[in-house]
């Protein structure tokens, strides 16, 4: 089998100044840097993303990879419409030329450009509409991802990231390519269900290391033992302004509609996802006590300013 593999990566703050242009893309920074054809099969030997977890499995079961384009920019405001519509050209470009016979995409699931809310969406029916419904289309996401109708719609199975900080990218991969290989045996897409959450979780509560999230993810492992089936559930990126922003949970496989059931009547109890913070007077307050205190550096932290999540970190509110 070949798969044509192509990646695109960003994480949308609608509420920062700074947008992502081509030239964000083309630094990376924290992603490597834009590659295609034969560059990004190297750089995905040598750089942990999940595309690479994905080319491990392939060469497992003797597939080729056909490349296409990898880009991705650090969390910004907007991507720019000439940068999206560079991305989109390249990798469809290569759709309509390349012989494949299958897609492997890995994005991160909340992008949002100038003229397009639901981003990955956009890329997602731009390429089934050139390749029609029997071509599979797969595709890796973020745990952060705002996964939306267009994505499930469009893509015949998604799987995201369990892990933040993210430490699963190569594992995120692997599933994806897993998935593909269900597709391929079952003879098409398998039945799949999604149940959202009518609330936002804040990202600073979204720690996989910690509860309430450490034992979401520990059942979500253990229900997909038992059912056999394909589940993620993203916490979703509560920064990206729009209709569809927030929690999803979602699988693939004969029993996913019992899988959904199961772990959305545990991750769907608001209460648990509720963030205690101090506000800006406190913080500063205690930060001078604890100073007084101790001789080890205090941090006072702005987490709405977090240049990890899109930020600037620019605000001065804090030092005055």
């Amino acid at each position: 089998m070949r798969v044509l593999v192509a990646g695109f990566k960003h994480e949308t703050n609608t509420f920062a100044s700074n947008r992502a242009d081509w030239a964000a893309f083309e630094r990376g920074e924290s992603f490597p840097k834009p590659t295609h054809g034969d560059a990004m099969l190297e750089m995905i030997s040598k750089v942990d993303v999940s595309a690479s977890g994905f080319a491990s499995v392939a060469k497992r079961h003797g597939w080729t990879l056909v490349p296409s384009l990898w880009a991705g920019a650090v969390p910004s405001s907007y991507i720019t419409d000439d940068a999206f519509e560079r991305i989109c050209d390249t990798i469809l470009r290569d759709v309509k030329t390349l012989a494949y016979d299958a897609i492997y995409l890995e994005l991160h699931g909340a992008a949002m450009s100038e003229s397009f809310d639901d981003a990955e969406g956009e890329l997602l029916a731009r390429i089934r509409q050139a390749v029609g419904r029997n071509v599979p289309l797969v595709a890796s996401l973020d745990l952060h991802a705002n996964v939306t109708h267009a994505m499930l719609a469009h893509a015949d199975a998604l799987v995201a990231f369990r892990t933040y900080p993210h430490i699963d990218y190569v594992r995120t991969g692997e599933r994806a390519a897993d998935l593909l290989d269900r597709l391929t045996r079952h003879g098409g897409r398998e039945p799949w269900h999604c149940e959202r959450l009518p609330f936002l979780i804040s990202v600073s509560m979204q720690s996989t290391s910690a509860e309430p999230a450490r034992g979401c993810y520990e059942l979500l492992e253990d229900i997909d033992r038992r059912l056999g089936t394909v589940s993620s559930f993203c916490m979703a990126f509560p920064a990206s302004d729009f209709e569809e922003c927030g929690p999803t949970v979602w699988s693939h496989g004969e029993r996913a509609r019992e899988a959904v059931g199961l772990l959305h009547a545990h991750v769907g109890e608001p209460g648990q996802w509720r963030l205690t913070a101090l506000d800006a007077n406190e913080a500063v307050d205690a930060a001078l006590q604890r100073a007084d205190q101790s001789p080890r550096t205090v941090v006072v932290a702005d987490l709405q300013d977090n240049p990890g999540v899109g930020g600037t970190a620019s605000t001065t509110g804090m030092l005055h």
